[in-house]
Formats: C-alpha cells, sequence, structure tokens
C-alpha cells in the first residue's frame, strides 16, 4: 500500500480491491438489467424494446454529458458526505422506479441515475489513483476501473435472470437498492477520517457551467434519438427524424462556438490539435464498430442454440474472464514499456480470431461449450483494446487538457456505441429481408420439399394431441418461425464476415502507415533536397 493511501493503516490491499469492485456493482447492474430483461422491461412499460434500448443509451449520455459538471461537485464536497449523498439519492430514485411504470418517468430517472452515477465513479477512481503510486496510478487505475466495471455485467445478468424467473420488472430496484449497501457501508469503514480526494483547492459552484451542460447533453440526447429510432421512422422520410437531425446540428454548433468563447470552456477543443488524441479517438471508433455487437451474439444464442437467460449470463462469465485477462495483462505490457501498436495489433488480432470463430460456428451445429474460446476472445480484445486506446489518447495530451480529453473520450464512446446499435440493427432489418426474400423464391421452387416438412410438423403436433386444425396452425407456425431463426443465422454470418474483412483493413493500416508515412518522408526529401 503507498505511503500517501486514504485508506486506515490495517487495511490490506485486497479488501480495497474487494470493495472497489462491489461498489462497482450496482452501476454495472444497471447496464445487466437491460441484457437480460430487455423483454420483460418492455412488456413490464407497455413500450417496445427499442424504448428500453433507448433509456439504456439515456443512462449513457447522461454520463458523457455531466462529466465535467459532476469534477465541480467533487471539488467542491467533502468526499464522505458527497459520497452518503449520492448513496441516499440513488436509493429514493430506484424506490420512485419500483413505485411506476411510466416509460416516461423511466427516461427522467434514468438521466437523473447516470449523472449520479458519476458520484460513484468520481470517488472510486480518485481512490484507485490514490492507491497507487503515481507513475503507474492512471494505468493501473483504469485497468482496476474497466475490468471490475465489465466483468460485474455478467454477475449482474445471472442475478437478473433468476428474478425476472420468479418476481415482476420493478423487483429489480429494490434488489439495486440492497446491493448498493455493502460496498457504501465497508468504504466508510475504510476510509481514514476526513479523508481529502481533492488535488486542487475547494472551487465554489457559483460558475458552473449549466448552459454549456444543457446544449450538450441536449444535442447528444437528438443525437442517440436519430440513430436508434431512424430505422424505427424508416430515417428522413419521418419528419421527426429530420427535424431531431436539424436541431441535433444547430445544438452542437451553439456548443461548439460556446466553448470557443468561453475562457474556461466546458471541453477545451485545442485537445483536437494533438496528433495521438486524433488517432485515439478514430481508434475508439473503429474499435465499437468492430468489437462484435452483443445483440448479434443474443440473437444467435436465444434462436440457434435456445440458451435460456440464466445459462446465458453463466457462459458470459468466460467473456468476463477475457476482459480481465486482457486489461491485466495491457497494463503490465504498457507499464514496461511495450510499443502500443503491437499491443492494438494483438487486440484486432483477438477480436479477428473471435469473429472469424463465430463465422466458422455458424455453419455448424453449435454446443454450448463451442461458444467458451470465442466470447473470451471478445473479451480479451476489449479488455486490451479499450485500456490501450484509452491510456494512448490520455496521455497524448498535455496534463493541463487531459481532463477534456477523457471527457471527449466518453462522448465518442457513447456516440460510436450508440451508432454501431443503429447499424447493426439497420443491417440486420435489410439483411433479414433480403434472405427471406431468397427464402420464399426458393420456397415456391421446392414446394414438394416445402410440403414435406409441413407435413412432419403436423405429424408431430398430431402425436402431442393436437386437433387437425391446431395441427395445420402449428406447422405453418413452425415453418415461418425455421425460415426466420435460418435468415437471422445467415444475417449473423453476413455481419461477421463484414466485420472480419475491416478487422484485417485495421490491423494492416496499423501495422503500414507508420512505415508509409517513413518512405513518403524519405521520398519527399529526394525529390526535395532543401
Amino acid at each position: 500500500m503507498s505511503s500517501n493511501s486514504v485508506f486506515k493503516s490495517w487495511v490490506p490491499n485486497w479488501l480495497v480491491l474487494v470493495v472497489i469492485f462491489l461498489a462497482l456493482v450496482p452501476i454495472a447492474s444497471v447496464l445487466g438489467i437491460y441484457m437480460s430483461g430487455i423483454n420483460s422491461a418492455a412488456s413490464y412499460y407497455g413500450a417496445d424494446a427499442t424504448d428500453i434500448q433507448y433509456s439504456v443509451i439515456i443512462f449513457y449520455l447522461a454520463i458523457a454529458s455531466a462529466f465535467p459538471l459532476e469534477r465541480r461537485f467533487f471539488d467542491y464536497f467533502a468526499p464522505k458526505p458527497y459520497f452518503v449523498g449520492c448513496a441516499i439519492i440513488y436509493v429514493v430514485l430506484n424506490l420512485i422506479l419500483y413505485s411506476t411504470n411510466s416509460i416516461a418517468i423511466l427516461f427522467i430517472i434514468r438521466f437523473l441515475g447516470g449523472m449520479l452515477s458519476l458520484g460513484f465513479i468520481g470517488v472510486i477512481f480518485t481512490l484507485i489513483f490514490k492507491q497507487f503510486s503515481q507513475q503507474r496510478s492512471r494505468v493501473l487505475g483504469y485497468a482496476t476501473f474497466y475490468g471490475a466495471l465489465f466483468s460485474t455485467m455478467p454477475l449482474a445478468q445471472i442475478q437478473d435472470a433468476y428474478v425476472f424467473s420468479y418476481y415482476d420488472f420493478n423487483v429489480i430496484f429494490l434488489i439495486k437498492i440492497f446491493m448498493v449497501i455493502p460496498g457504501f457501508l465497508l468504504l466508510l469503514i475504510i476510509l481514514k477520517r476526513n479523508v481529502n480526494l481533492r488535488n486542487t483547492k475547494r472551487i465554489p459552484l457559483y460558475s458552473v457551467d449549466w448552459s454549456s451542460f444543457v446544449l450538450y447533453a441536449s444535442a447528444l440526447m437528438l443525437l442517440a434519438y436519430v440513430l436508434l429510432y431512424g430505422h424505427y421512422y424508416q430515417w428522413y422520410s419521418s419528419g421527426r427524424i429530420l427535424i431531431c437531425s436539424i436541431a441535433f446540428v444547430f445544438l452542437m454548433l451553439l456548443f461548439v462556438f460556446r466553448q470557443l468563447k468561453l475562457k474556461r470552456p466546458y471541453i477545451d477543443f485545442s485537445l483536437y490539435k494533438h496528433r495521438n488524441f486524433r488517432i485515439g479517438m478514430l481508434l475508439l471508433i473503429v474499435f465499437y464498430f468492430c468489437k462484435g455487437d452483443m445483440s448479434v451474439i443474443n440473437g444467435f444464442l436465444n434462436n440457434n442454440v435456445n440458451l435460456d437467460v440464466y445459462h446465458k449470463g453463466y457462459i458470459m462469465l468466460f467473456n468476463a474472464l477475457g476482459i480481465i485477462v486482457g486489461a491485466g495483462l495491457t497494463a503490465r505490457f504498457i507499464l514496461t514499456g511495450t510499443n502500443i501498436r503491437l499491443i492494438w495489433v494483438t487486440g484486432f488480432l483477438a477480436l479477428l480470431g473471435f469473429h472469424v470463430y463465430m463465422l466458422l460456428l455458424l455453419g455448424n451445429q453449435a454446443e454450448l461449450s463451442d461458444l467458451i474460446i470465442p466470447l473470451f476472445l471478445q473479451g480479451f480484445s476489449n479488455g486490451t483494446l479499450l485500456l490501450s486506446i484509452v491510456i494512448f489518447y490520455v496521455t497524448g495530451v498535455p496534463s493541463a487538457i487531459a481532463f477534456s480529453a477523457s471527457v471527449s473520450g466518453v462522448a465518442f464512446r457513447f456516440s460510436s456505441f450508440t451508432a454501431s446499435m443503429a447499424l447493426v440493427s439497420y443491417m440486420g432489418l435489410n439483411r433479414q429481408k433480403v434472405h427471406a426474400s431468397a427464402f420464399a423464391n426458393q420456397i415456391q421452387q421446392t414446394n414438394d420439399l416445402v410440403g414435406a416438412r409441413i407435413t412432419g410438423y403436423k405429424e408431430a403436433l398430431l402425436n402431442q394431441g393436437a386437433s387437425a386444425l391446431q395441427a395445420n396452425a402449428g406447422a405453418n407456425k413452425m415453418l415461418g418461425q425455421a425460415l426466420n431463426n435460418q435468415s437471422n443465422l445467415l444475417f449473423a454470418r453476413d455481419y461477421y464476415l463484414y466485420v472480419s474483412v475491416v478487422i484485417i483493413a485495421v490491423i494492416l493500416a496499423i501495422i503500414l502507415i507508420p512505415n508509409f508515412h517513413y518512405h513518403m518522408r524519405k521520398i519527399g526529401a529526394k525529390l526535395i533536397p532543401f
């Protein structure tokens, strides 16, 4: 333990890590709810599944937009009262969610919950940084945070699947209240009395830039709406999508112009002058579009492996293990001075392995055990690439604007995450239509085979005691379901094939572009020797 530890002298390092893990569980479980219970949530609120996805996005965009705002609160309040206040508000918000089934209130509370989560994250992140030595704090801090955060999601998924099987959806919010108690109490116990986590003097709240926050949050909310609901409303054939797009551009321009005029901007755009930051943002976008969308995996697990949400959570533990291993090894390699491009190539190779493995797996009758390796590879690549990219762009700018780099990075992650969801949904709808149309034409040409398949379905239903009318209707339904599953399977194959090609191009770019620049400079020096 470092000499400047904020924890009491008797507290061992392992207990610190345990407490940090327990404190992060409530935050991670928020996303776990919707990974495992999107259908349960949609049924409870009487809403579309897209609405539930939007509530997840709202939580994320609140984190992205309120990041600088939370820093002002963190620098003003004492750490222990601040953490206690966040915990109390967390309990109140979850009690409200427990007592209502209004989708509008869900949206509002999810946004407030995202802002509130920054209080937990701010305290925990600072504790991690204080715990490790100055030279290693940033790398080990990010590794510990992301490793703990993402590894808790499968655990939350298992828990939530159990709850959804026996209780109404809203019971999960009571569970979340009880989940915050262990980490909350232990953290208060092990922290030193009157501990100070601020690196600067106390800053008054009178100059909080609320206008920038409102502009930024509103713009991101409109962007998320367009990306997520665009395919739902047929994109720009819908007036609401067109209006939201125009409003997004207008508000974002206002936000940018305001930042350029402010002495202390909400986000310092001078960070875009730095080449490493621009490269980091580009890699971040590419990573989110290539990292393997979990909706595709979940669709395959549901429709083709017939895996229930309970066992799906258990198999995703291998994904969490991959994240932990990837983040841990990456932190070690960064600290030992390993070339960052080598780490990126390793991460993208693991991601390529996942996509190729899934592409081959989809052509066969997959067993549950067949998913262990690809899910581990996907987790390993996520832990490796996310940590290395974040460290790269945060350290690639002067320390004075490093916080703005973190804020912009969160915004880029939010935008890329939302855009990747929208792209997969759009691609899924189009490719499934193409495959369904091809199946329809094939059915017309093979009526005898189709007739034989329907006859087989009818006989199976009749043997189970169904009437002739029920057997006929059931057989047609089973045929439709079989065709739908096959269309989903072919879409998944298309997705993994296309993304594999993109990943190969990214790997080649990482390897060859620096050498390309070197040789171009040499050629230029020969052509223009002065």
